[in-house]
């Protein structure tokens, strides 16, 4: 029998005080080939497809080739501090920060292109800002593009240099992505507001600027995050300001957007108010997740429609993350989160596991899909840094640690692997326990009179993981199946053993007689101005009350609907303002029949 291929293996580079250099995954095992002992190394990068790796140390930039390690170019640009590669590899883009030093007159190119292949610079200008510097390209690398002031142009080859071929017009633009795709391409951007106008995110199709494919209008909007899916076409745009006219949030307000390339827009509906912590695009680029709400923290799983799938409760949590087959996803909760992580599978919405690496300040998954990297770097936290690899059933597989005390790590990159390099493998069901770290955890304090007693006050109530929107109403209406011929017998037969179980009025020494429940049941009929209700009654209350939430919830609905309308300056009818006024008393009853379910 032939003995079987060995798997692919994938590695990571780790960047600190001692230098630079390079592990395997997942026994994290530090092999030749790149590495740098140099204490200055600035940056580091991978090109998408891993081929080649770029770093920055205190004399150039240089660029490898990740197979052997061999050194392919060197560039003498040792104050650079961020660098890109184009979505091919064919590219390099450096920048460093604007300064204009004795002896060099203004306006001194802080950008440079390079082709990686002829070791040529193929453009420099001036790049003043850090936020969006870097050229954008198309994922066949045929467009470039740059935001300029006002406009944004486009350049053919992937250089951008030289007269654009074509120019998008748009007063005060901001920020502008170019779909990940290839031909055709789509361009979404982002107009703040002015003079006390609405801000607006519109989606062009290359090069027909004049007709917008969708469109959409927010008044408060001083940012808009853009996050394509891999196919590109959907995005999601978070927009934030950064003072909440309400005062419920330090952190300002967010909203998030949906815009497709069919020409769709429009604004997801959360069912928590609060800030956007996270979002991630399923890798079929069908779905999404985002998180969301004060804390503890909702997550909800939509589909292409901005529908809700599935809730997975609320939790001390702020990201989410899907692996890279989109089998299972991590919620998680970082920062000032104690740094529970919780693992899902997609297919069945179940738990898989549970485990927790506090003081995390980075998280990565591996390219296989079943290993993740969390790390704790400078300059976030300077103490107890380090890395650690984790298999996502909660297993501890390695972990290292800076080896001094004043020794720093400042970041771990996963190398990106082709596409179809690693097989989606069955997820693992493991029963969810959590993984402590070995720190032994403090009782809380109680003061002398309460010890020994306990306390039934709870700050946060966390909801329940469960499914919603068009699915729960599909699972709802499922008809029962129908049962076989034995499992109708033995039915009727413990049918009829309960019944005489429960038929004691005629038992010898029987407690209770059949005569005193009468006269309990006349009692009852006396007192209470109405017929006592039925157990079967009684046991359909729950469902009826949650179907008076439903039609509640789908009113709010309405009711956000209109709001976006009248946020866009459409001038609503009386009785849609009357809707607006009722918000309240809807989620007041919504309140009561959750307390009386």
């Amino acid at each position: 029998m032939a003995a079987a291929a060995p798997s692919p293996a994938s590695s990571f580079a780790v960047r600190g005080s001692n230098g630079l250099w390079v592990c395997s995954l997942p026994d994290g095992a530090r092999h030749g080939g790149i590495s740098d002992d140099s204490r200055d190394c600035k940056s580091m990068t991978y090109s998408h497809d891993g081929s080649r790796f770029a770093w920055v140390n205190a004399t150039s930039v240089q660029v490898a080739r990740t197979s052997d390690g061999h050194v392919l170019q060197s560039y003498p640009f040792p104050r650079t501090c961020s660098l890109r590669f184009s979505p091919k590899g064919s590219f390099l883009a450096a920048w460093e920060p604007y300064a204009v030093r004795k002896g060099q007159s203004p306006g001194e190119p802080n950008l440079h292109v390079w082709n990686v292949s002829t070791g040529d610079c193929v453009t420099s200008y001036v790049q003043k800002k850090s936020e969006g510097w870097h050229p954008m390209w198309s994922a066949d690398e045929e467009l470039c593009a740059r935001v300029v002031t006002g406009e944004v142009h486009f350049f053919n080859g992937g250089v951008p240099d030289g007269a654009p071929v074509q120019k998008l017009r748009l007063e005060n633009i901001k920020h502008c992505a170019i779909s990940p795709s290839t031909v055709p391409y789509y361009i979404a951007s982002y107009q703040p507001g002015s003079k006390g106008g609405p801000a607006f995110i519109r989606l062009y199709r290359y090069p027909g600027f004049e007709n917008v494919l969708a469109s959409r209008s927010i008044f408060k909007c001083d940012n808009v995050k853009i996050s394509w899916n891999v196919q590109g076409t959907a995005f999601l745009g978070v927009t934030s300001v950064e003072v909440d006219s309400s005062g419920a949030s330090y952190y300002g307000e967010q909203g998030l957007q949906y815009l497709d390339t069919t020409g769709a827009g429009t604004m997801v509906t959360l069912s928590k108010k609060g800030p956007i912590y996270s979002s991630d695009w399923h890798p079929n680029g069908r779905e999404f997740c985002v998180v969301y709400g004060f804390m503890p923290a909702k997550a909800t799983l939509f589909n292409q429609k901005c529908e809700p799938v599935f809730d997975f409760g609320t939790g001390p949590r702020n990201a989410v993350n899907y692996n890279s087959h989109g089998t299972v996803m991590c919620l998680s909760g970082f920062g000032n989160l104690p740094g529970h992580l919780e693992f899902w599978s997609r297919e069945k919405l179940q738990l898989v596991s549970k485990c927790q690496a506090s003081d995390t300040t980075s998280f990565q998954w591996c390219p296989d899909g079943e290993h993740f990297l969390t790390a704790t770097t400078a300059p976030r936290l300077r103490q107890d840094n380090g890395y650690r690899i984790w298999h996502y059933s909660g297993r501890d597989v390695g972990r290292w640690s800076v080896p001094g005390a004043k020794d720093e790590l400042w970041q771990v990159c996963c190398q990106p692997v082709p596409y179809g390099t690693f097989r989606a493998k069955a997820v693992i069901g493991v029963q969810a326990s959590i993984t402590q770290e070995s720190k032994s955890k403090p009782a809380a304090y109680r003061p002398p009179g309460a010890r020994g007693t306990t306390s039934s006050l709870k700050l946060h109530e966390n909801e329940r993981p469960q499914v919603v929107g068009a699915a729960a109403a599909m699972k709802a209406e499922e008809p029962a199946k129908p049962l076989s011929k034995s499992a109708q017998k033995n039915k009727k037969r413990r049918g009829g053993k309960k019944e005489d179980a429960s038929d004691t009025s005629t038992a010898p020494g029987s407690a209770v007689t059949q005569a005193q429940r009468d006269a309990v049941a006349m009692a009852t009929c006396l007192v209470a101005p109405a017929p006592a209700a039925s157990a079967a009654a009684v046991s359909t209350t729950p469902v009826e009350n949650e179907k008076k939430i439903r039609a509640l919830r789908k009113k709010l609905q309405q009711i956000e609907k209109l709001k976006a309308q009248q946020a866009e300056g459409k001038t609503l009818e009386g009785n849609q303002l009357e809707k607006l006024k009722g918000e309240d008393e809807l989620l007041r009853q919504i309140k009561e029949l959750s307390v009386g379910s």
